[in-house]
C-alpha cells in the first residue's frame, strides 16, 4: 500500500526537462520560456492542427485578429498598445502573410495582366523624332521617350516588389503620420507604438487590394474603380486604426489622415520624380547626344 502512495507521489510530481531553455520544472508549461511540458518531434498531424489554430480560433490567432480588425479596429489597437497582446496575432508578420496572399491572388486572377500591359507600352515607347526638327527639339523628344521607359521599369519594379515596396515605404508612413497626427500625440505615444497602429492600417489596405484582384475576375471596369478609391481606402483605415488611441471625433480623425495621405503621396512622388530625373540626366542624356552625333 504504501508503495502505491509512494508511486502515486512521484507520478504527481513529476518533473519535466524543458527543450526549449533547458529548466526542470513541474507542471504543463516551463515557468522560464513558457513552452509546453509535452513538446514532441513534429508530425504532420501536429502541424495541420497548428494551422488551424492559428486560422480558425475563436479566441485568437488570424481568424480572430481580422475579426476584431474590421469590426473594432480601434479598440483592438488601444488593447494591444496597453498590453493585451496574447490574443492577437502579431501586426508585421500579419501584414506580411496579408501581402503574400495578395501577389498570390494578384497573379493568379489575371489582374496583373492588365498592368503588364501597361508596363509593356511604356518600356516599348518608340521614338518618333522628326528629322526636320533641331537638335534642342530632338534632345528634349528623346528625354520624353526615355522617360516613359524610365516609369516603364519603375511600374515593374513596383507590381513585382510589391511587398519590399510596402515595407521600405512605412517609415514614410510613420513621418507622415507623426506630422499631421499631432504634436500632443507624438509625446505620448512612441514611434514604435505607431508602428503598430500603422501596420494593422496597412493590412486593411492590403485586404482591400485581395479584394479588388477577385472582383477583377468578373469586371475590368470594377477593378479599375477600386484601383482609383485606393488613396481614400488608405485614408479610412488610417482614420480606423487610429481614432481611439489619439482621442480625435471622426471628422478631426478623417482630416489629419487625409492630412497624413497627402504628405506621403508628396514625398513619395517627389522622390520617384527625383531618382527619374538622375536617371535621365546621368545615363540617358549622354546616351542620346552620342546617338545623335553631339
Amino acid at each position: 500500500m504504501q508503495n502505491e502512495i509512494q508511486t502515486e507521489v512521484e507520478t504527481q510530481t513529476k518533473t519535466t526537462h524543458c527543450l526549449n531553455c533547458g529548466t526542470e520544472f513541474e507542471g504543463n508549461f516551463c515557468p522560464e520560456c513558457g513552452q509546453n511540458a509535452d513538446t514532441g518531434r513534429f508530425t504532420m498531424r501536429f502541424i495541420f492542427e497548428n494551422l488551424l489554430a492559428a486560422f480558425l480560433s475563436k479566441d485568437g490567432g488570424i481568424w480572430f485578429t481580422f475579426r476584431n480588425l474590421f469590426t473594432r479596429p480601434g479598440a483592438m489597437v488601444v488593447e494591444i498598445l496597453k498590453g493585451k497582446r496574447r490574443r492577437y496575432f502579431s501586426p508585421f508578420p500579419m501584414l506580411f502573410f496579408t501581402l503574400t496572399v495578395y501577389i498570390l491572388l494578384f497573379s493568379i486572377t489575371g489582374s496583373r495582366g492588365d498592368l503588364k500591359t501597361m508596363e509593356k507600352e511604356y518600356l516599348e515607347t518608340k521614338e518618333t523624332v522628326d528629322a526636320s526638327l533641331d537638335e534642342k527639339t530632338k534632345e528634349a523628344i528623346s528625354s520624353v521617350n526615355e522617360l516613359k521607359r524610365v516609369l516603364g521599369v519603375g511600374m515593374k519594379m513596383y507590381n513585382t516588389h510589391y511587398t519590399a515596396v510596402t515595407m521600405l515605404t512605412i517609415p514614410l508612413f510613420l513621418f507622415a503620420t507623426r506630422m499631421c497626427y499631432g504634436r500632443a500625440n507624438r509625446k505620448h505615444y512612441y514611434r514604435a507604438e505607431y508602428l503598430i497602429a500603422i501596420a494593422y492600417s496597412l493590412v486593411m489596405v492590403v485586404l482591400y487590394r485581395c479584394l479588388a484582384s477577385l472582383v477583377f475576375l468578373f469586371s475590368d471596369n470594377a477593378f479599375d474603380t477600386m484601383g482609383d478609391l485606393i488613396p481614400l481606402v488608405i485614408v479610412a483605415a488610417f482614420t480606423a486604426c487610429f481614432r481611439k488611441i489619439l482621442g480625435f471625433n471622426t471628422i478631426k480623425s478623417v482630416w489629419r489622415s487625409f492630412l497624413a495621405m497627402a504628405l506621403y503621396y508628396t514625398i513619395l512622388l517627389i522622390a520617384i520624380l527625383a531618382i527619374c530625373l538622375i536617371v535621365i540626366f546621368i545615363i540617358y542624356i549622354p546616351i542620346i547626344k552620342q546617338r545623335n552625333g553631339g
